[in-house]
């Protein structure tokens, strides 16, 4: 043999075991898989939702026995619908029996379902093939039975007041509907005047392409109702789970409300997270007639914990009815603690009707009432008027601008630092002998404190205003829009002066101001408001010394007088045994100053000392539209109420 033929046969030889070798590929991969390596290819493919595939290895008779198209809708609802993420499938048979026994452990959203399970193969074209019915999804399976996955809601945390009653809780709420069939002639007209809607809106779900005659159709959801609502054919009336909102329309802009079982708004929203806790999943078979025939995941639910505020419902209450019929601003502080006891804004909104279902028209009505009644006025920014004035009178006398003795001299009713103001003058309400800080306060003399602010000075007085936290977001649960001097600081003198008196460009957060005055209950410390307990809940300390001591006796004693002497702003809120203090305010809105058209705004802060059975309140109300009304007098009148009220 030559050389040339030894390469060709040697050439030829290794081709023919290159084919060999293909051929025994091929064998293996296709045609003589085993039992045991069918099944964990079908696997597999169940875990990378390739459906279509796993069909390929069933038999003839089991692709007799169910279309292509109804095995990949059957496996991909089953697989798809439990949220599978891995499977893993051991054989535990030896791989060559055609009896294939093998353990599976499956990753869902409701935990690891994990089963043993055995399968037939039969060989058909030198191929093993899978014997398919409904157990080798799962063993207890049956072709009748389906799949079920249930959500198990968590149960809402209860937002609570500071004696443990409920501001927000869940509890029974009742859907009222038709069933169709039942009903008669007279069933609509008597529905639409028993629940207080139209005739047409009722019709008009009935008439849903859904609604069958034995339907449930849903009408309203109540949270109670008359038993006579039974009378009405075809009325039936279920009972479910939904929040409840105790204190209604008084606490509605602190609670907040739920959508879709969601916080939209108060702390219901800023404590969505701790309030919903984590639903849990379960997953089941059920029979043909939807009877539980095996449990197979579950993943327990986790309740929402509850929310513990400081608030008292019985005062949240008490300021709501005062002032609801108002536009309006409230914050209940204990001054020595920082605990906020209520917080209120009117008007107000049904925050129940968040869950018992807001119908169009309903929320049309809120959205144009010229009232804005689903403003947070506790979170907004107002003029402060005089109630400015004490915080002022503090500044001055502890950056030492003037003493409590120095009198700044009688000017009038209306007076300008020189010529350069123009036509420009501050005026002020009352003549009075001695003007000092102590009678400037008793008889608000917005002359006296614009002669305060320019002594203070610009530079003085921005250093001690951002000292007390304008222009910055005051540390609180809800988001409060900051305080503000004005957005370029003063830029005249006029602008310094009026401020003094809490006018200018002066603008106050309700709470932010609470905050300032807890300086005069606590040798000039100003304290950190909080709203939530918290395990060892007690006073913090959020700015030092902000006042000197001495400052804050004389605007402490000043402040009694407001109240107990006859010519003070606030004589009316005197209540007998009672050492109260305070300062009123009347803020003017207007164009210019003679604008006779412009609005008023009424302030009043009142602090009440510690008494045998009530502690330490310290109350800011804010009041629009108080022109004609009385002014500041209008808030005393009703703040005497209130504190009346709170000592019972």
């Amino acid at each position: 043999m030559n050389g040339k033929n030894i390469v060709k046969n040697i050439a030829i030889g290794f081709a023919l075991v290159l084919a060999g070798a293909g051929a025994v590929l091929f064998y293996k991969n296709n045609i003589a898989m085993n039992p045991g390596e069918t099944l964990l290819k079908y696997m597999s493919y169940a875990e990378d939702g390739e459906y279509d595939k796993m069909y390929d290895l069933l038999d003839k008779d089991s692709q007799k026995g169910i279309s292509k198209k109804e095995f990949i809708k059957r496996n991909k609802n089953i697989y798809q619908g439990i949220g599978m993420k891995t499977l893993e499938a051991v054989v535990t048979s030896k791989k060559r029996e055609t009896t294939v026994t093998y353990r599976v452990k499956m990753r869902t959203n409701a935990g690891v379902i994990s089963y043993n399970n055995k399968t037939i193969f039969v060989k058909e074209r030198r191929r093993y093939r899978m014997e398919w019915d409904d157990s080798v999804i799962f063993p207890q399976l049956g072709a009748e039975d389906k799949v079920r996955v249930k959500t198990l809601h968590a149960k809402r945390g209860t937002i609570k007041d500071a004696s443990g009653n409920a501001l927000a809780i869940q509890g029974k709420i009742y859907s009222v509907g038709f069933v169709p069939q039942k009903m008669d002639s007279d069933s609509v007209k008597l529905a639409s005047k028993k629940l207080g809607i139209s005739k047409e809106e009722i019709q008009k779900k009935l008439e849903q392409k859904w609604v069958t005659k034995d339907s449930f159709v849903p009408l309203v959801k109540l949270k109670e109702y008359s038993s006579d609502l039974l009378d009405v054919k075809g009325i039936i009336i279920s009972t479910e789970t939904g929040r409840i909102y105790p204190l209604g329309e008084s606490a509605a802009h602190l609670v907040g409300y739920l959508q879709n079982g969601e916080g939209k708004a108060g702390l219901e929203k800023l404590y969505n997270k701790q309030l919903s806790g984590t639903d849990g999943l379960e997953i089941y078979i059920v029979d043909a007639n939807g009877q539980k025939k095996q449990l197979l995941a579950v993943k327990a639910q986790i309740d929402g914990q509850s929310l513990n505020t400081t608030i008292d419902s019985k005062l949240q209450k008490s300021i709501y009815e005062q002032y609801k019929k108002d536009k309006s601003a409230h914050v209940a502080m204990n001054p020595t603690t920082g605990e906020v006891k209520a917080l209120v804004s009117t008007p107000s909104y049904d925050a129940q009707a968040f869950i018992l279902g807001m119908t169009p028209e309903k929320w049309n009505k809120i959205n144009n009432d010229p009232r804005h009644p689903m403003q947070n006025r506790f979170k907004g920014i107002f003029a402060p008027g005089s109630s400015l004035k004490p915080i002022i009178a503090a500044i001055g006398l502890s950056q030492n601008k003037f003493s409590a003795s120095d009198d700044f001299g009688n000017s009038g009713k209306r007076w300008q630092k020189n010529k350069s103001w123009g036509g420009y003058y501050v005026t002020t309400l009352h003549d009075y002998s001695g003007h000092n800080v102590r009678n400037a306060l008793i008889y608000s003399d917005n002359i006296y404190f614009a002669k305060a602010a320019l002594k203070i000075g610009k530079d003085t007085l921005k250093d001690q205003f951002d000292n007390l936290l304008f222009e910055k977001n005051l540390d609180f649960t809800f988001g409060l829009t900051a305080s503000s001097y004005g957005n370029e600081g003063f830029t005249s003198e006029i602008q310094l002066a009026d401020s003094g008196y809490g006018q200018g460009e002066m603008m106050v957060n309700p709470v932010h101001m609470a905050t300032i005055y807890t300086a005069f209950s606590n040798k000039g410390n100003m304290l950190k408001p909080y709203l939530i307990k918290q395990k060892g809940s007690k006073k913090q300390v959020l700015k030092e010394h902000v006042f000197s001591n001495d400052a804050v006796k004389t605007v402490n004693d000043a402040m009694k007088q407001v109240i107990s002497n006859p010519n003070g702003t606030g004589h009316a809120a005197q209540i007998d045994g009672i050492d109260l203090k305070g300062k009123t305010g009347t803020a003017e809105i207007k164009q210019s100053q003679t604008d006779t058209k412009g609005t008023e705004l009424g302030w009043f802060v009142t602090i009440m000392p510690k008494t045998e059975y009530k502690e330490s309140l310290e109350l800011v109300s804010m009041t629009e539209d108080v022109k004609k009304r009385g002014g500041s007098g209008y808030v005393v009148n009703k703040t005497k109420k209130i504190l009346e009220e709170y000592l019972q």
